[in-house]
């Protein structure tokens, strides 16, 4: 797991990353504290990444990858980083080593696998009521296998919810706007067949084929990834005069397209206008509590339990007014009351206190901050979301030491703190 930070004003970009690495061994967990996180993307040009989640790209090491890129692209400059983050996408795509047709459908084995099993996990536990008749005893077997279809449906259209859920996320990736269900079929077909024999394992209908083709098809093309890699990029086109930070989402290469989203709400540009921002990724719990005066897990309590007294307080009101007597047209009025409006007011009115007591004020400092106070902060919150792990969590998925880099016009990418250095 992983915990990064960009820090941008009108002077700089500072980032910085911790080097815990989370290593899956059959059952068992693994964490080495020495993955860089963090990486220059030219020799001579003030551009710079930072990573989180998977810390590999179809099996290749990002440290290889960009290693790859700078050696290609690090002397090429760009007039915006958006040119930047354009071209180390088309260099993904376009790099020989990814063209393997085995290691594309290797991958795409991969997240069928992944799809397949949340969808199995969702049916196992969402058919546990239903296996039993009301007089206790054991449905029939043509009736637990057409709970079980019905349920394996319901898990796949649970997972297209969860994409639809998201902003964007009933868009398809970019490269994928235009990829037709029949060439996926044609392309997908062998590795999609793999799923009847999973399914005779697994005591699941094996006849539900073009249901697993759609939902694997609608999953391949959103923007939505359950193994993803996050890429943040940061620093200065040449024709920038302040710093900006780009967040991308990669995951693999299927049928020869990039499966790729921007995540342009949590874009960066500093301008006249905007002076000044504070960008966690991953992991960013502890550092979004600093900055908000509340940990978001507790906000979202505080939501819930508001609400609940609300809808808690109609209930009595509407209790004491039937012990009183009243009528019950106006009893039904009470019922009918729409109560959103009032916690709406309420997430409204704590949110704007948020940002006036906490978020403006800090935003507001770090636009006078010089870069070793950037530099500084960027650190500080790192080390304090490893802290909280340390004594918090059963696994310390943030540690190790805390890699600083500084990326301003004048001098372009250097080291703060490096722990190969």
């Amino acid at each position: 797991m992983t915990a990064i930070v960009g820090i941008l004003n009108k002077k700089a970009a500072v980032m910085a990353a911790d080097s815990a690495l989370t290593v899956l061994r059959g059952d068992h967990t693994r964490i080495y504290n020495n993955a860089t996180k963090i990486f220059r993307l030219s020799d001579n040009q003030p551009v710079g990444a930072m990573i989180f989640s998977c810390d590999s790209f179809m099996g290749v090491p990002l440290t290889v990858l960009f290693n790859m890129y700078r050696e290609k692209y690090g002397n090429q400059p760009f007039p915006t980083l958006q040119e930047y983050v354009d071209n180390f996408i088309s260099f993904l795509a376009k790099e020989p080593h990814f063209a393997d047709a085995e290691l594309q459908h290797r991958y795409l084995r991969g997240e069928i696998g992944i799809y397949y099993d949340k969808v199995k996990d969702y049916t196992a536990e969402s058919i546990k009521d239903e296996l039993n008749t009301e007089d206790g005893h054991p449905v029939s077997d043509e009736e637990r296998i057409r709970i079980k279809r019905s349920k394996m449906k319901e898990g796949m259209l649970a997972i297209t919810d969860t994409m639809e859920g998201l902003d964007d996320l009933k868009k398809k990736s970019p490269e994928f706007e235009k990829y037709s269900f029949k060439k996926f079929l044609s392309f997908a077909k062998e590795d999609i067949d793999g799923l009847k024999e999973l399914c005779e394992e697994d005591d699941l209908p094996s006849d539900m084929g073009d249901d697993w083709a759609k939902g694997i098809y609608d999953y391949l093309c959103s923007q939505f990834y359950y193994d993803g890699t996050g890429i943040v990029f940061v620093g200065y086109g040449t024709e920038e005069l302040f710093p900006s930070l780009i967040p991308i989402y990669v995951s693999g290469i299927v049928d020869g397209r990039l499966r790729y989203c921007y995540s342009r709400d949590e874009e960066e540009h500093i301008s006249w206008d905007n002076e000044s921002a504070i960008c966690p990724f991953a992991q960013c719990d502890v550092m979004m509590t600093v900055m908000k005066g509340i940990s978001p897990a507790l906000r979202g309590k505080v939501d819930e339990t508001a609400n609940d007294a609300i809808s808690q307080t109609k209930e009595k009101m509407i209790e004491a007014m039937r012990e009183a007597g009243v009528d019950a047209l106006t009893i039904a009025k009470v019922q009918e009351t729409d109560l959103k409006e009032i916690s709406d007011r309420h997430e409204e009115q704590i949110q704007n206190f948020i940002q006036t007591e906490y978020i403006n004020g800090l935003v507001d400092t770090v636009e006078s901050f010089g870069v070793e106070d950037m530099a500084n902060m960027a650190e500080s919150l790192i080390s304090i979301t490893n802290l909280q792990r340390h004594f918090t969590a059963s696994e310390e998925s943030v540690g190790g030491p805390v890699d600083v880099a500084v990326i301003t016009k004048s001098d372009g990418f250097v080291w703060l703190k490096h722990k190969s250095a």
